[in-house]
């Protein structure tokens, strides 16, 4: 069977790793892999049996692409990653979700909003798998003060690196915290040790030197650090993000803090502090937990057994697409208008601000004028003999000199 992912740049980040890790599986099991660049697509090729998207810039490119199947794999509901700012990139992140493509994604909710948004289109779900091999071993034991590690791009908005130090730095106990980056040449000014571009390894060694992994993300698709440190014993302080439940369980093998709770998350890690016995719990829990978890040759398999599903069934209903595109075409031309009246309202505002600042400005010149001319009149004054010979007059007099 011949694949191909439409990838482009492929990083160091978690997501281009799932992919790199998916295409490389493929190809053990003797599937034909190309990995394409969308703007890119040679001529001629001999159509592919799947075409599989794997970001939202590179969805809009599917039917350049040859093929006989098309599939979207989605790591996450991208228009999450936006600020509100970014108007249009948020838009066309989730017009790809009205695409008449299946679905392959990472984690159960994404499939229950796929269910509510596009029950027409087939879904299969391939949780990411962890190398047991290398992220199962001995924790480290413990001999001073609380070791935290933060995960996450301190540099990505919604990673909440920085709310975790600030929760760290208000423990009442002494902790030590490293953040770990997948780009720590971008992280920016972090007032902690900052580590990264680590292989699989080396991730490893650092779960297994460290208490408990802090994550406090507000937009995640599942979260893999807390599992992956899970295998070697580390429990998690985790904040309620999409994804956290299908493995953090309160009280089990971590605990789930509020967002925006820098007070809640310092009183949960002084407890994991001030109580070894708690810390132990957890970490039994985590270890019982990351046993169920995915392998990666089980994830392999299950991504290969998805392909072929997506090979094998009849192409998604493109009837039943065009209401949902249809609907996405329409609320992006309405909020389009809405932006343009929005940004004509703020031109008119500025262009009024700015001839008022001018008009201010110039009397602002005028008066100024006016006090440069009066400082001359007085120093013309100062300057006529009989001014002069009436001040030495007036320092004569008693109480002159005053």
């Amino acid at each position: 069977m011949r694949v191909c992912f439409l990838a482009g740049e492929l990083g160091r980040s978690g997501g281009a790793a799932t992919i790199r890790s998916y295409a490389d599986g493929l190809r053990e099991r003797g599937f034909q892999v190309d990995l394409v660049d969308p703007g890119a697509v040679p001529a001629g090729v001999e159509p592919y049996d799947v075409a599989i998207a794997t970001w939202w810039p590179t969805a809009l490119e599917l039917w350049a692409v040859p093929a006989r199947r098309r599939a979207l794999f989605l790591q996450s509901v991208e228009s999450r990653f936006y600020e509100e700012r970014h108007y249009f990139e948020r838009l066309a992140a989730e017009e790809v979700l009205a695409l008449p493509v299946a679905f392959v994604t990472v984690a159960g909710w994404i499939r229950e909003l796929l269910a509510e948004l596009r029950p027409d289109a087939p879904c299969d779900v391939v949780r990411g798998g962890v190398d047991k091999e290398v992220f199962e071993r001995p924790h480290t034991p413990r001999s001073g003060p609380l070791r935290v590690l933060v995960e996450g791009q301190p540099s990505m908005w919604f990673k909440g690196v920085h709310e975790a130090l600030g929760a760290v730095r208000a423990m009442a106990e002494p902790a030590e915290v490293t953040v770990v980056a997948g780009q720590p040449e971008d992280a920016g000014e972090v007032a902690a040790r900052v580590v990264g571009g680590l292989d699989a390894d080396g991730m490893a060694r650092l779960y297994a030197d460290h208490d408990v992994v802090v994550k406090l993300s507000r937009v995640e698709s599942l979260g893999l650090a807390p599992i992956e440190a899970a295998h070697a014993g580390t429990p998690a302080v985790v904040t309620p993000y999409t994804g956290h439940d299908e493995h953090v369980v309160h009280g089990r093998n971590g605990l789930v803090v509020g967002f925006d709770d820098e007070p809640g998350t310092a009183r949960a890690l002084d407890r994991l502090a001030r109580d070894p016995g708690l810390l132990e719990r957890l970490s039994d829990g985590a270890r019982e937990s990351a046993r169920d978890w995915p392998s990666h040759a089980d994830a392999a398999e299950a991504f290969a057994a998805a392909v072929q599903g997506i090979a094998e069934r009849p192409p998604p209903d493109a009837e039943g697409a065009l209401a949902p595109l249809a609907r996405a075409s329409r609320r992006r031309l309405e909020l389009t208008r809405e932006h343009a009246r929005q940004d004509a309202w703020f031109r008119h505002a500025f262009a009024d601000a700015t001839e008022h600042i001018e008009e201010l400005n110039h009397a602002l010149g005028e008066l100024r004028a006016i006090l440069a001319a009066k400082d001359r009149q007085i120093e013309e004054i100062r300057s006529e003999r009989a001014y002069r010979a009436a001040v030495r007059v007036r320092r004569l007099l008693p109480g002159g000199d005053r």
